[in-house]
């Protein structure tokens, strides 16, 4: 059984790898969010740990995400919130991506990690590149 520093340090690891940011990156990119909002690094973080398969409960990744920025975990929910927020026509570029018709209604920061970890694993997923 590892330890929670191993854990942490793999976590880390993987958060880290230059190819799956570049990737996350690229896919809130496509959804209008601006890599310049406070929140959009915990998204990529947050599209990783669930495409990757790490961690796919959305507590417990926002858990290691805290944990990883030193924030607590209702502030990394937060600002993944506003950075989906202020993204700029979020909801017609995310239906474009997925294929499925959504509402502003239906957009939350669940429903943005899922689509984007599930394309972020399977590109083929992905309605347009």
């Amino acid at each position: 059984m590892e330890n929670n520093s191993d854990l942490l340090s793999e976590y880390v690891a993987v958060l880290g790898d230059s190819s799956f940011r570049l990737t996350a990156e690229r896919l809130i990119m496509k959804c209008g969010v601006r890599s310049d909002l406070k929140g959009s690094n915990c998204l990529v973080d947050a599209i990783i740990l669930y495409g990757t398969e790490l961690c796919t409960g959305f507590c417990e990744i926002y858990r290691i995400i805290g944990e990883v920025r030193g924030i607590k975990p209702k502030s990394v929910m937060r600002e993944i919130s506003y950075a989906i927020v202020q993204a700029f026509g979020i909801v017609e570029r995310l239906s474009k991506l997925v294929g499925v018709p959504l509402t502003q209604n239906d957009i939350h920061s669940g429903l943005v990690i899922a689509y984007l970890g599930k394309i972020f694993k399977h590109p083929d997923l992905a309605l347009y590149a």
